[in-house]
Order: C-alpha cells, then sequence, then structure tokens
C-alpha cells in the first residue's frame, strides 16, 4: 500500500503543479484539509475515495488515472472500447438509434469538463 500511496500522492502533485496551485488552494478548491493534501501528497497517506473524486475533479483529470496511472488506464480503455464495439455489432438499427443522443450527451460532458 504504500508504494500506491506514493504513486498517488506523485500524480495529484503532478497535476496540482502543472496548474498552477499551491496545496492550500487545492485543499479549499475540493473540500478538503489542508493536512490531507500534505498527507497524500507525501504518500503518507491513502485517501477515501470520495476524496480522491474530489481531487480528481479538482485537478481535471479522472480517479482511474490517479489509482492507476496512465500506462493501465490507457490499456483498460482500448479493453473497454473493444468491448462496447462488440455490443454494438449486436443491436438493432432502432436501437442505436436511440442510443445516439445519449452517446453524444456523455462525449458532449467529457468535453466540458
Amino acid at each position: 500500500m504504500k508504494a500506491h500511496a506514493q504513486e498517488l500522492g506523485r500524480r495529484i502533485k503532478e497535476c496540482r503543479r502543472s496548474l498552477g496551485i499551491t496545496q492550500e488552494e487545492l485543499a479549499e478548491r475540493a473540500g478538503v484539509n489542508i493536512k490531507t493534501i500534505q498527507g497524500v501528497e507525501q504518500g503518507r497517506t491513502e485517501p477515501e475515495l470520495r476524496t480522491i473524486r474530489r481531487l480528481a475533479k479538482t485537478i481535471r483529470t479522472s480517479v482511474d488515472w490517479l489509482v492507476h496511472g496512465p500506462a493501465n488506464t490507457a490499456r483498460q480503455t482500448e479493453a473497454t472500447r473493444r468491448r462496447i464495439e462488440a455490443d454494438l455489432r449486436l443491436l438493432s438499427l432502432s436501437t442505436l438509434e436511440h442510443l445516439a443522443p445519449i452517446v453524444r450527451a456523455l462525449a458532449a460532458s467529457q468535453r466540458q469538463g
């Protein structure tokens, strides 16, 4: 768990710095205590999932990337896409037409933030 906590902290720190914000600003924006940010970034504390979600949203990244890192995320994303494409091939045109607005809305929400 220690290595995992250190990697998580490193990724959070990297994102925070790329946004040009301090630990204090991140804590305030994410609605968590500064000591939580300090402990996480130093790898001493592994935050709860709800805290990871808040941090991911605040630093504009995914929970998956924070928890697993970029290589694992890319593999999982590609595997998920292949499964979805295979499932879509099994659906009727009518069903696909019903899904299209939902997919467009999801894609638009991802682009917005």
